[in-house]
């Protein structure tokens, strides 16, 4: 990669960067745009959701952004927690008030899959996909789990979409379980053993 694709540490003057980016790469996320089906509210919920559910990863130096803001990584480190199933946040209920319980239930059984030692939680990754395809993700993830990994920490995150699937078992996650709730698309919680 040359020197378009320099990786920095992003602070909080990021966080409109990284909403955006959020909102660009998750506009035809299965399970994202089923909680959030409206697309004006998806869009000014992804615009602050970040910042409101990780605001230590902006402060404590744990979001990391590729190239020109092409693309961007949020990791939630050990003894933090993410701010889940707020309706600020975005995470709450569509118009109707259709996905608030399903959404808590899903997030109560994913909890099973937390690791039980201090773990890395990678919250976001989320490329422009007018920069897909070039590897910008694997260079996020690669950079990122390469600082985890000085740690001896295990890494886990909860994949929203099926098709990322292989590029976390790439990069050595492994799939846990499928969580469904109802009518919901799936929740794919994985690990990554601490090395």
């Amino acid at each position: 990669m040359g020197s378009d694709y320099i990786i920095r540490t992003g602070n909080k003057g990021d966080e409109p960067v990284v909403g955006a980016l959020m909102a660009l790469a998750f506009a035809s996320d299965p399970f994202v745009r089923w909680i959030l089906p409206d697309p004006n509210v998806y869009v000014q919920g992804s615009m602050k959701h970040a910042a409101n559910t990780a605001p230590e990863s902006f402060v404590d130096g744990h979001v990391h952004i590729i190239g020109r803001n092409y693309g961007a990584i949020v990791w939630v480190p050990p003894g933090n927690e993410i701010h889940r199933n707020d309706p600020e946040n975005g995470d709450g209920s569509d118009a109707g008030g259709r996905t608030t319980a399903e959404l808590g239930e899903l997030i109560k059984q994913s909890e099973v899959y937390y690791p039980d030692e201090p773990y890395w939680y990678l919250a976001w990754v989320a490329v422009d996909p007018m920069w897909r395809g070039k590897g910008l993700g694997t260079a996020l993830l690669k950079h990122t789990l390469d600082i985890c990994d000085q740690s001896h920490q295990p890494a886990y995150l909860e994949s929203t979409n099926a098709a990322n699937l292989s590029i976390y078992e790439r990069h050595g996650f492994e799939l846990l379980a499928e969580v469904q709730v109802g009518n919901s698309p799936k929740r794919y919680p994985m690990l990554r053993p601490a090395r």
